[in-house]
């Protein structure tokens, strides 16, 4: 009698049961997987705009500390600039002779790795006062001051291929400043008064 009892109380899930559970189990799955994809690639972007405007931050303020100056360029490899922010960036004491690149004795502060798939980092900027187009710049070097070279100011977007709606920027002040762009009715605001934009793609 005692070992009937036991049977019936040790029973599993009946194939039924199981079937509903998995079922139930997909469809909470289906459901929940997009959110979380998403909220992984907003955490990776804002990563990489913390990154990113941590080393503007770091260059302005050594440049100004050390009465020295200082810069950060789009990384060829952790020893070299290049041209391709998407690859990472250097920030690096610039005092030698070659401006925005890693002469001999200079030294590097800080080192950031390329960014994930399907993301990009790109930039525009002005080095004078002047109506003509911002372009593409490999580098941004910041003097005693904290004032940077790029004179007529500029912006860096963080970018991913979800389009502009995901993007992220950083505004340079005329006055070197490193500052998160605003967000004007689901725009970001550039310097330049208009959209910061994220180009075509990576």
């Amino acid at each position: 009698m005692n070992g009937s009892k036991n049977y019936q109380l040790n029973q599993g899930f009946t194939i039924v049961e199981l079937l509903i559970t998995l079922v139930v189990a997909g469809i909470l799955m289906s459901v929940a997987a997009p959110s979380f994809s998403e909220a992984m690639r907003n955490s990776s972007q804002l990563i990489k705009t913390n990154e990113l405007m941590g080393a503007l931050r770091l260059a302005r303020s050594e440049a100004i500390k050390s009465s020295t100056r200082t810069a950060v360029c789009a990384r060829a490899n952790d020893d070299a600039c290049g041209t391709d922010w998407s690859n990472g960036f250097l920030t690096f004491i610039d005092n030698g002779p070659t401006p925005g690149s890693v002469d001999a004795g200079e030294t590097i502060l800080r080192v950031a790795k390329e960014v994930d798939e399907g993301s990009w980092i790109l930039n525009r900027a002005r080095l004078r006062h002047t109506a003509a187009q911002p372009l593409q710049r490999s580098f941004i070097r910041f003097g005693p001051r904290g004032e940077s070279h790029w004179r007529g100011g500029g912006y860096f977007g963080i970018c991913d291929n979800r389009g502009q709606e995901a993007a992220k920027a950083i505004n340079i002040s005329l006055s070197g400043d490193p500052k998160r762009a605003r967000l004007v009715n689901g725009t970001l605001v550039s310097n330049f008064g208009g959209q910061a934009g994220c180009g075509s793609g990576p």
